[in-house]
């Protein structure tokens, strides 16, 4: 799992680029959600557009994630995905639990209604 690190408005914005799958990557993750949290900064989106393949434990990394910000007062948006992503959130139930957004544009807003 690729992704780069992006501040827009209110918001950082991991765009992750490739797979999403456990392995080594699950923890630089978390380690990278940590120091957010410790620098206040809790309006997290994670713009899936570039994504080609999650599996159930790359499912897993986004509810761990989601999890953790939650847990510490922050929340995590979910914006891009394509039909197959958009159709294993809906499959997994995850749509219910992740608020989800066409466009980064769209999620950016929906933090700023907050």
């Amino acid at each position: 799992m690729k992704y780069s690190i992006n501040e827009k408005y209110n918001c950082v914005v991991f765009e992750i680029k490739g797979k999403i799958k456990g392995g080594p990557h699950a923890e630089v993750f978390r380690n990278d959600l940590q120091k957010l949290i410790d620098e206040d900064k809790k309006n997290v989106i994670i713009d899936l557009g570039k994504v080609n393949f999650m599996d159930s434990s790359g499912i897993g990394i986004l509810i761990g994630g989601f999890k953790t910000m939650r847990d510490n007062g922050g929340d995590i948006k979910l914006c891009n995905a394509d039909k197959r992503i958009t159709s294993l959130l809906m499959v997994s139930h995850l749509n219910t639990v992740f608020d989800t957004h066409p466009s980064l544009d769209s999620a950016v807003k929906a933090y700023e209604i907050k």
